[in-house]
Protein backbone atom coordinates (compact mmCIF):
# COMPACT_ATOMS: atom_id res chain seq x y z
CA UNK A 1 0.00 0.00 0.00
CA UNK A 2 2.78 2.74 1.01
CA UNK A 3 4.43 1.47 -2.38
CA UNK A 4 1.35 2.37 -4.27
CA UNK A 5 0.99 5.49 -2.48
CA UNK A 6 4.44 6.60 -3.33
CA UNK A 7 4.63 5.56 -7.10
CA UNK A 8 1.46 7.95 -7.18
CA UNK A 9 3.28 10.76 -5.70
CA UNK A 10 6.31 10.05 -8.27
CA UNK A 11 3.89 10.24 -11.31
CA UNK A 12 2.21 13.14 -9.90
CA UNK A 13 5.41 15.04 -9.35
CA UNK A 14 6.94 13.61 -12.79
CA UNK A 15 3.45 15.55 -14.21
CA UNK A 16 4.01 18.42 -12.39
CA UNK A 17 8.47 18.89 -13.22
CA UNK A 18 7.26 18.34 -16.75
CA UNK A 19 5.01 21.61 -16.62
CA UNK A 20 7.10 23.32 -14.39
CA UNK A 21 10.10 22.84 -16.67
CA UNK A 22 8.52 24.25 -19.88
CA UNK A 23 8.09 27.42 -17.76
CA UNK A 24 11.43 27.90 -16.71
CA UNK A 25 12.87 31.02 -16.54
CA UNK A 26 14.60 32.00 -19.95
CA UNK A 27 17.81 31.75 -20.80
CA UNK A 28 18.44 30.06 -17.56
CA UNK A 29 20.09 26.71 -17.54
CA UNK A 30 19.39 24.14 -14.76
CA UNK A 31 23.08 24.91 -13.35
CA UNK A 32 22.18 28.38 -13.17
CA UNK A 33 18.54 27.53 -11.34
CA UNK A 34 20.14 24.91 -8.72
CA UNK A 35 22.87 27.84 -8.11
CA UNK A 36 19.86 30.26 -6.99
CA UNK A 37 17.73 27.72 -5.35
CA UNK A 38 21.28 27.09 -2.79
CA UNK A 39 21.80 30.64 -2.66
CA UNK A 40 17.87 31.58 -1.14
CA UNK A 41 17.93 28.33 -0.14
CA UNK A 42 20.26 28.51 2.64
CA UNK A 43 19.27 32.18 3.52
CA UNK A 44 16.04 30.86 4.35
CA UNK A 45 17.22 28.01 6.58
CA UNK A 46 20.67 28.54 7.65
CA UNK A 47 20.70 31.75 9.62
CA UNK A 48 17.94 30.91 12.49
CA UNK A 49 18.65 26.86 12.45
CA UNK A 50 22.41 28.08 13.35
CA UNK A 51 21.26 30.26 15.40
CA UNK A 52 19.10 28.58 17.43
CA UNK A 53 21.77 25.43 17.61
CA UNK A 54 24.02 28.31 19.50
CA UNK A 55 21.23 29.14 21.88
CA UNK A 56 20.02 25.04 22.90
CA UNK A 57 23.68 24.73 23.50
CA UNK A 58 23.39 27.63 25.69
CA UNK A 59 20.17 26.29 27.19
CA UNK A 60 21.22 23.17 28.10
CA UNK A 61 24.47 24.00 29.50
CA UNK A 62 24.12 27.15 31.42
CA UNK A 63 23.07 25.31 34.46
CA UNK A 64 26.79 25.17 35.09
CA UNK A 65 27.11 29.14 34.54
CA UNK A 66 23.97 29.30 37.35
CA UNK A 67 25.70 27.33 39.53
CA UNK A 68 29.13 29.55 39.45
CA UNK A 69 26.81 32.36 40.05
CA UNK A 70 25.45 30.76 43.56
CA UNK A 71 22.58 28.77 42.28
CA UNK A 72 23.54 25.67 44.89
CA UNK A 73 24.43 27.97 47.75
CA UNK A 74 21.06 29.77 47.42
CA UNK A 75 18.97 26.17 47.31
CA UNK A 76 21.22 24.27 49.50
CA UNK A 77 22.50 21.78 47.13
CA UNK A 78 24.64 19.36 48.69
CA UNK A 79 26.90 15.76 47.63
CA UNK A 80 26.27 14.53 44.31
CA UNK A 81 22.78 16.30 44.19
CA UNK A 82 24.40 18.81 41.22
CA UNK A 83 25.88 15.80 39.47
CA UNK A 84 22.33 13.87 39.34
CA UNK A 85 20.63 17.32 38.12
CA UNK A 86 22.79 17.35 35.15
CA UNK A 87 22.24 13.38 34.14
CA UNK A 88 18.73 13.66 34.50
CA UNK A 89 18.38 15.62 31.01
CA UNK A 90 20.03 12.65 29.18
CA UNK A 91 17.82 10.72 30.56
CA UNK A 92 15.12 11.60 28.35
CA UNK A 93 17.41 12.69 25.66
CA UNK A 94 18.64 9.21 24.31
CA UNK A 95 15.23 7.45 24.16
CA UNK A 96 13.57 11.08 22.24
CA UNK A 97 15.42 12.04 19.38
CA UNK A 98 13.74 9.26 17.00
CA UNK A 99 10.28 9.76 18.14
CA UNK A 100 10.74 13.46 17.57
CA UNK A 101 11.54 13.02 14.55
CA UNK A 102 8.79 10.57 13.39
CA UNK A 103 6.39 13.96 14.60
CA UNK A 104 8.49 16.36 13.05
CA UNK A 105 7.32 14.21 9.57
CA UNK A 106 4.19 14.81 10.71
CA UNK A 107 3.77 18.24 11.46
CA UNK A 108 6.34 19.47 9.42
CA UNK A 109 9.55 21.44 10.63
CA UNK A 110 8.35 24.98 10.36
CA UNK A 111 5.73 23.82 13.29
CA UNK A 112 8.21 21.10 15.28
CA UNK A 113 11.45 22.62 15.40
CA UNK A 114 10.07 25.82 16.76
CA UNK A 115 7.87 24.26 19.19
CA UNK A 116 10.71 22.20 20.63
CA UNK A 117 12.30 25.42 20.90
CA UNK A 118 9.96 27.31 22.97
CA UNK A 119 8.61 24.67 25.05
CA UNK A 120 12.43 24.06 26.08
CA UNK A 121 12.81 28.06 27.06
CA UNK A 122 9.52 27.69 28.88
CA UNK A 123 11.68 24.85 31.35
CA UNK A 124 14.84 26.84 31.38
CA UNK A 125 13.10 29.87 32.69
CA UNK A 126 11.16 27.40 35.32
CA UNK A 127 14.13 26.65 36.55
CA UNK A 128 15.10 30.14 37.91
CA UNK A 129 11.82 29.89 39.90
CA UNK A 130 12.66 26.21 41.25
CA UNK A 131 13.14 26.18 44.88
CA UNK A 132 14.54 22.95 45.47
CA UNK A 133 16.74 19.90 44.17
CA UNK A 134 13.70 17.88 43.20
CA UNK A 135 12.27 20.32 40.81
CA UNK A 136 15.57 20.60 39.10
CA UNK A 137 15.38 17.38 38.33
CA UNK A 138 11.98 17.22 36.89
CA UNK A 139 12.73 20.41 35.17
CA UNK A 140 15.76 18.76 33.96
CA UNK A 141 14.15 15.56 32.59
CA UNK A 142 11.37 17.71 30.50
CA UNK A 143 14.12 19.61 28.73
CA UNK A 144 15.62 16.50 26.93
CA UNK A 145 12.19 15.78 26.16
CA UNK A 146 12.32 18.39 23.88
CA UNK A 147 16.01 19.17 23.18
CA UNK A 148 16.64 15.98 21.57
CA UNK A 149 14.42 16.78 18.60
CA UNK A 150 16.43 19.80 17.61
CA UNK A 151 19.35 18.50 16.06
CA UNK A 152 18.32 15.06 14.15
CA UNK A 153 14.69 17.31 13.30
CA UNK A 154 17.50 19.73 11.13
CA UNK A 155 19.94 16.86 10.10
CA UNK A 156 16.23 15.14 8.50
CA UNK A 157 14.95 18.19 7.28
CA UNK A 158 18.36 18.96 5.43
CA UNK A 159 17.42 16.10 3.45
CA UNK A 160 14.83 17.48 2.00
CA UNK A 161 16.37 20.17 0.84
CA UNK A 162 19.85 19.12 -0.53
CA UNK A 163 22.00 16.37 -2.04
CA UNK A 164 23.73 14.43 0.42
CA UNK A 165 27.07 16.13 -1.01
CA UNK A 166 25.49 19.20 -0.42
CA UNK A 167 24.30 18.22 3.24
CA UNK A 168 27.65 17.74 4.78
CA UNK A 169 29.44 21.28 4.61
CA UNK A 170 26.09 22.94 6.07
CA UNK A 171 26.08 20.24 8.51
CA UNK A 172 28.86 20.98 9.41
CA UNK A 173 28.48 24.58 10.08
CA UNK A 174 25.35 24.13 11.89
CA UNK A 175 27.96 22.03 14.21
CA UNK A 176 29.68 24.73 14.59
CA UNK A 177 27.24 26.67 16.56
CA UNK A 178 28.37 24.64 19.48
CA UNK A 179 31.53 26.25 19.33
CA UNK A 180 30.48 29.43 19.09
CA UNK A 181 28.09 28.95 22.19
CA UNK A 182 31.39 27.59 23.93
CA UNK A 183 33.27 30.75 23.36
CA UNK A 184 30.19 33.57 24.41
CA UNK A 185 28.16 31.20 26.97
CA UNK A 186 30.84 32.18 29.83
CA UNK A 187 30.60 36.09 28.97
CA UNK A 188 27.02 36.58 28.30
CA UNK A 189 26.20 34.25 31.76
CA UNK A 190 28.87 36.99 33.42
CA UNK A 191 26.76 39.62 32.05
CA UNK A 192 23.80 38.64 33.02
CA UNK A 193 24.92 38.03 36.51
CA UNK A 194 26.12 41.03 36.92
CA UNK A 195 22.52 42.66 36.32
CA UNK A 196 21.40 44.77 39.43
CA UNK A 197 17.40 44.19 40.30
CA UNK A 198 14.83 42.09 41.99
CA UNK A 199 16.10 39.08 41.18
CA UNK A 200 19.21 36.88 41.87
CA UNK A 201 22.27 36.86 39.34
CA UNK A 202 21.59 33.13 38.36
CA UNK A 203 17.85 34.01 37.69
CA UNK A 204 18.77 36.22 35.20
CA UNK A 205 20.56 34.05 33.34
CA UNK A 206 18.15 31.52 33.01
CA UNK A 207 15.27 34.20 31.78
CA UNK A 208 16.99 35.99 29.59
CA UNK A 209 18.33 33.19 27.61
CA UNK A 210 15.10 31.93 27.72
CA UNK A 211 13.57 34.49 26.24
CA UNK A 212 16.28 34.67 23.33
CA UNK A 213 15.44 31.42 22.52
CA UNK A 214 11.85 32.33 22.38
CA UNK A 215 12.63 35.14 20.16
CA UNK A 216 14.53 32.99 17.93
CA UNK A 217 11.50 30.66 17.43
CA UNK A 218 9.11 33.09 16.19
CA UNK A 219 11.21 34.03 13.85
CA UNK A 220 11.86 30.62 12.67
CA UNK A 221 8.01 30.10 11.81
CA UNK A 222 7.95 33.21 10.14
CA UNK A 223 10.85 32.18 7.78
CA UNK A 224 11.52 28.55 7.63
CA UNK A 225 9.31 26.47 5.29
CA UNK A 226 8.83 22.57 4.76
CA UNK A 227 9.34 21.54 1.58
CA UNK A 228 11.63 23.16 -1.90
CA UNK A 229 7.65 22.20 -3.19
CA UNK A 230 5.90 24.54 -1.13
CA UNK A 231 8.71 27.18 -0.53
CA UNK A 232 7.27 30.50 -1.49
CA UNK A 233 10.61 32.23 -1.83
CA UNK A 234 11.69 29.52 -4.87
CA UNK A 235 10.76 30.36 -8.33
CA UNK A 236 8.40 27.52 -10.11
CA UNK A 237 11.52 27.07 -12.37
CA UNK A 238 13.39 27.20 -9.39
CA UNK A 239 11.31 24.48 -7.58
CA UNK A 240 11.29 22.49 -10.70
CA UNK A 241 15.28 22.13 -11.37
CA UNK A 242 15.64 21.42 -7.47
CA UNK A 243 12.83 18.74 -7.53
CA UNK A 244 14.81 16.88 -10.38
CA UNK A 245 18.35 17.43 -8.83
CA UNK A 246 16.63 15.56 -5.47
CA UNK A 247 15.67 12.70 -7.88
CA UNK A 248 18.52 12.08 -9.43
CA UNK A 249 20.43 11.88 -6.07
CA UNK A 250 17.72 9.40 -4.55
CA UNK A 251 17.29 11.89 -1.40
CA UNK A 252 14.43 10.84 0.99
CA UNK A 253 10.89 12.18 -0.39
CA UNK A 254 9.16 13.68 2.15
CA UNK A 255 5.58 11.47 1.36
CA UNK A 256 8.07 8.22 1.83
CA UNK A 257 6.82 5.82 4.67
CA UNK A 258 8.52 4.12 7.55
CA UNK A 259 9.49 0.81 7.45
CA UNK A 260 10.89 -1.37 10.04
CA UNK A 261 12.92 -2.91 7.98
CA UNK A 262 14.77 0.40 7.10
CA UNK A 263 15.38 0.38 11.48
CA UNK A 264 16.40 -2.70 11.72
CA UNK A 265 19.47 -2.25 8.15
CA UNK A 266 20.26 1.31 10.26
CA UNK A 267 20.50 -0.31 13.75
CA UNK A 268 22.80 -2.98 12.21
CA UNK A 269 25.12 -1.17 10.15
CA UNK A 270 28.32 -1.26 12.55
CA UNK A 271 29.58 2.30 10.76
CA UNK A 272 26.27 3.67 12.64
CA UNK A 273 27.59 2.60 15.47
CA UNK A 274 31.19 3.69 15.25
CA UNK A 275 30.47 7.38 15.36
CA UNK A 276 27.86 7.01 18.13
CA UNK A 277 31.36 5.99 19.92
CA UNK A 278 33.13 9.08 18.52
CA UNK A 279 30.25 11.69 19.00
CA UNK A 280 30.18 9.82 22.75
CA UNK A 281 33.60 10.27 23.14
CA UNK A 282 33.91 14.01 22.04
CA UNK A 283 30.67 15.17 23.82
CA UNK A 284 31.60 13.64 26.58
CA UNK A 285 34.79 16.14 27.23
CA UNK A 286 32.84 19.21 25.68
CA UNK A 287 29.52 18.70 27.78
CA UNK A 288 31.83 18.35 31.26
CA UNK A 289 34.13 21.11 30.08
CA UNK A 290 30.74 23.70 29.73
CA UNK A 291 28.82 22.42 32.95
CA UNK A 292 31.81 22.07 35.50
CA UNK A 293 34.84 24.94 33.92
CA UNK A 294 33.14 27.69 35.75
CA UNK A 295 32.92 26.10 39.19
CA UNK A 296 36.42 24.40 38.72
CA UNK A 297 37.58 27.70 37.93
CA UNK A 298 35.45 29.56 40.86
CA UNK A 299 37.48 27.23 43.46
CA UNK A 300 40.63 28.20 42.02
CA UNK A 301 39.56 31.35 43.66
CA UNK A 302 38.24 33.79 41.24
CA UNK A 303 35.04 35.64 41.56
CA UNK A 304 31.97 33.73 39.99
CA UNK A 305 32.01 36.34 37.59
CA UNK A 306 35.58 36.44 36.42
CA UNK A 307 35.19 32.43 36.64
CA UNK A 308 32.22 32.95 33.82
CA UNK A 309 35.13 35.03 31.24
Amino acid sequence: MAEGNTDKHSVAMSEKNSSEHEMNEPGKTDAELIKSYLRKTDLHLLPLTFAMYFLSVIDRNNIGNAKAAGMDTHLGLHGQQFNWIISAFFFTYIFCEVPSNILLKKFGARVWLPLLAVCWSILVACMAAAKSYETLVVVRVLMGVFEAGYVPGFIYMTSFWYTRRQQGPRIALFFSAGVFAGIWAGPLAARLQSINGALLGYQYIFIIEASMTVLVALLMVLVLQDYPSTARFLSPAERAAAQRMLEADRALSPHAQYSTRQVIKALGDWTVWAYAIIFWAAATGGATQAIFGPTLIKAMGYTSTRAQV
